[in-house]
């Protein structure tokens, strides 16, 4: 969407780290004490496959994800560690397997079963950084849970930010396949408004301010900023339903 655009005016102002999905070296703490701290941004989507321009997709209007491959690294073999949305957040929020945390099913916060681990944000805030979460980094009910912290580690962060836009809000007027059948099923909404009055906007602009912050005052972050979508239900402003004619679609083999 469009106001991802509005990041590479501030990418340029920083030396990141970029973690474009969930891989992270935990080496960098290694580094040598005399050596400069990187930031590090980190952003998340939530059931993004690789239907995408920079996988190839024919017909994926996606330029800034694309740059965002073309300039960093782009994994062609990577997995999830575990077949459901908690436990794999956990899994890569620890650097443990769902084996080790024991976290296999949604509805568990990461401490109910490994209540001393020491996660990725918690491990930066003992190295003096900043740890900073906006939108959905552990897992959310989707679009239930949207404004709330839902499973939550509060350990992970100093300061969080649970946006909750238009799509939320107008959650009523959202189509279903399947009746009351909440975030599971084929639902979607061509959503009047701009970018920025949706949830996910919303994260986008408080992310960017969080980089403004730390432009002025020079103290290192680790910044989460997790989207909501491209999970179900499909909400967008109208503008982008328009790209595609259903007639450029073929149903797939499989």
């Amino acid at each position: 969407m469009i106001y991802f655009k509005n990041f590479w005016n501030y990418l340029n102002r920083f030396k990141f780290i970029l973690l474009g999905l969930l891989f992270f070296l935990i080496s960098t703490f290694n580094l040598a004490q005399n050596s400069e701290k990187f930031n590090v941004l980190l952003i998340i989507a939530d059931d993004l496959n690789c239907a995408i321009g920079a996988y190839g997709d024919p017909l994926a209007d996606t330029p800034n994800i694309d740059r965002l491959a073309q300039e960093g690294v782009l994994f062609t073999n990577a997995h999830v560690q575990y077949p459901l949305c908690g436990p794999s957040r956990v899994s890569f929020m620890t650097g443990l397997y769902p084996d080790q945390t024991k976290s296999k099913e949604l509805r568990l916060h990461v401490r109910q079963t490994i209540p001393d681990v020491i996660t990725l944000g918690q491990k930066f805030r003992m190295e003096n950084y900043h740890s900073i979460r906006v939108g959905k980094v552990y897992h959310y009910h989707n679009p239930r849970d949207i404004g709330t912290a839902s499973y939550d580690d509060h350990y992970t962060w100093d300061r969080t930010v649970n946006p909750y836009g238009r799509d939320k809000i107008e959650e009523h007027k959202i189509t279903f396949l399947k009746p009351r059948f909440n975030g599971g099923v084929l639902s979607w909404h061509k959503a009047s408004g701009k970018d920025e009055e949706q949830t996910d906007g919303i994260g986008a602009t408080n992310t960017i301010a969080f980089l403004d912050e730390f432009a002025k005052s020079g103290e290192n972050f680790f910044l989460a900023f997790g989207l909501y979508r491209p999970h179900v239900p499909f909400v967008a402003p109208e503008k982008y339903y328009e790209l595609q004619k259903n007639k450029d679609f073929s149903v797939p083999k499989s």
